[in-house]
């Protein structure tokens, strides 16, 4: 048993039409908004990938996994079996999700965590902005999540959920006595190299980084045009990644959400793919610069 891909993810503003605004006219999505003011970006024919709410804490409430229609319960009976408080979606958050059935539960970093098989009928989409994306069965892109008790949150990811470990980063300790930085990355049952990476450390606004990939490395470029001409801060530098062969740029979203945007990014055969240890993050590139 395992996810299938990153459905969706949910983040929550103050003013949503902020989030509105960098999904269509810097990413090149498809907003829409609900009578709740809520927004619905959309980059491939799936309802939506970007679940914007109206919230009293801006920032990432969390990712929605899709899972096997046909082994959900089964999946469902796993996690009560072994004492996870598993909560069951009701119709009004199946329909603001887009699917058939949900379930939530907390994982041991203090992630919620949201699990859904079956999306609506998927519809046409095409970008204002003239951009195609590496998604559809593949999901939307990856997440990278922060997860101070890491052994134990990345097991529960592994045993659980069926997640499959492809890469470790190892970097040094910091001077500043921290510990070292470690990064565990997981494929679900699909080619892209991760779906979801675990970070043995803090994020301020719930999410390290969530990543959209492109189909081209002159709409990267033209993205960060965009980024720059509407003032965003750009966080970390065009660069090329060792593990995922990414080339990408990250700036900071509404909500103090870094955004990852990439082309390139490796796809695997996994049957016989065996995990690798990393202890450089990149081929060139990717300098990062946090305003304060």
């Amino acid at each position: 048993m395992s996810v299938s891909s990153l459905g969706y993810v949910r983040i929550a503003m103050g003013n949503p039409q902020e989030w509105a605004e960098v999904g269509q006219d810097i990413l090149g999505f498809v907003a829409t908004t609900g009578e709740d003011e809520s927004v619905r970006l959309k980059m491939d024919e799936a309802p939506f990938r970007y679940l914007v709410e109206k919230g009293d804490v801006d920032g990432f409430v969390c990712a929605g996994w899709e899972y096997p229609a046909e082994q959900f319960d089964d999946l469902v009976r796993s996690l009560e079996t072994a004492g996870i408080n598993v909560q069951h979606g009701d119709d009004a958050a199946c329909s603001a999700r887009a699917v058939k059935a949900l379930i939530s539960f907390v994982d041991p970093a203090g992630n919620l965590v949201e699990v859904f098989h079956t999306r609506d009928e998927a519809d046409s989409f095409e970008s204002p902005l003239g951009i195609s994306y590496v998604a559809g069965e593949l999901g939307l892109g990856h997440c990278v999540l922060p997860a101070i008790e890491h052994e134990a949150t990345s097991a529960f990811y592994e045993s659980s959920l069926g997640f499959g470990r492809c890469d470790t980063l190892v970097l040094p300790a910091p001077a500043d006595g921290a510990p070292e930085m470690r990064i565990h990355f997981y494929h679900a049952d699909n080619p892209r190299h991760h779906s979801l990476a675990l970070f043995n450390g803090p994020a301020p606004s719930g999410a390290v980084h969530l990543m959209t990939e492109m189909t081209s490395i002159d709409d990267i470029g033209a993205c960060q045009d965009r980024v720059n001409a509407a003032g965003l801060p750009v966080i970390t530098t065009l660069g090329r990644h060792i593990n995922d062969n990414m080339v990408s740029f990250y700036f900071l979203a509404p909500g103090g959400i870094p955004m990852e945007v990439g082309y390139d990014g490796f796809q695997f055969d996994w049957t016989d793919f065996e995990p690798t240890l990393s202890t450089e993050g990149d081929h060139w590139g990717h300098e990062y610069n946090f305003p304060a």
